[in-house]
């Protein structure tokens, strides 16, 4: 039987529980809003402007695009994860054992980190069912038809964008402001998706927002469970990266 003093608490937490509710729809309205006002605002001004670049400075987003594909991002992590997965078990050194381990246990993380904002991206595109750029002139930017079943009707998010800013977030979280330099490539290629006419402005925001926020989702579950990031910091320290640290030690001195 509930103490009154397990009740009280109880009753706080669904009281917290219910205004963070009401917090997320309300937020959840404002950036929709937002972001149909950005669209309305600069889709086609931008769209206009990226795809009539110079053919040089077009060919060269094309090729980021698609060194961008998100199969160069979830093959290798998956297969270096279960490469290290099963590498424990052969009869290695502790210390070869335990950079095998961080190994594979990053290379997990980066693979869910991408790979979750990654299938959610897919399925809204096949669910939302936005037109693409190229069918503006015909169908102006606000046009959907949902499960169509036809990739010029999967504009929205991009998915490019999501899996470059998962991986670029993922990264962050393991090692820190030493890789703040991925950003930049991420931000370049979300911006060949825009220049190759493929997807609004809008399409590449939503794309950002939803690569970040998810790559911060699967960080904030393997920190409350204690896997890879320490739990005693807001943003959890890497503990993987203790194996390496030998490996950038400066030598000592000798007089």
């Amino acid at each position: 039987m509930p103490t009154p003093k397990n009740s009280e608490k109880t009753t706080a937490e669904s009281r917290k529980s219910a205004v963070f509710g009401r917090i997320h729809l309300v937020v959840a309205f404002f950036a929709l809003s937002a972001l149909f006002l950005l669209a309305f605002a600069f889709d086609e001004v931008v769209t206009t402007h990226l795809t009539n670049w110079p053919e040089t400075e077009r060919a060269f987003f094309a090729a980021l695009a698609r060194i961008g594909e998100s199969d160069w991002m979830l093959i290798p992590t998956l297969l270096v994860w279960a490469i290290c997965r099963l590498a424990v078990y052969l009869p290695l050194r502790y210390s070869i054992r335990w950079i095998v381990r961080a190994t594979g246990a990053m290379s997990g993380f980066i693979f869910l980190a991408v790979a979750v904002p990654g299938a959610i991206a897919a399925l809204l595109k096949v669910a939302i069912g936005r037109a693409r750029p190229m069918l503006m002139d015909d169908l102006g930017i606000f046009h959907f038809t949902p499960f169509a079943g036809d990739w010029r009707f999967a504009g929205f998010p991009s998915g490019h964008a999501t899996t470059a800013f998962a991986l670029a977030c993922a990264l962050y979280f393991l090692f820190g402001p030493r890789v703040l330099i991925v950003f930049i490539g991420a931000a370049l290629l979300a911006l060949s998706r825009i220049v190759d006419g493929v997807h609004y402005f809008t399409d590449v925001v939503a794309g950002i927002a939803l690569g970040s926020f998810g790559a911060m989702w699967v960080q904030s579950k393997f920190q409350q469970r204690g896997w890879i990031f320490s739990s005693d910091k807001k943003r959890g320290s890497n503990r993987m990266l203790a194996p390496y640290r030998r490996f950038f030690r400066k030598p000592l001195q000798r007089n």
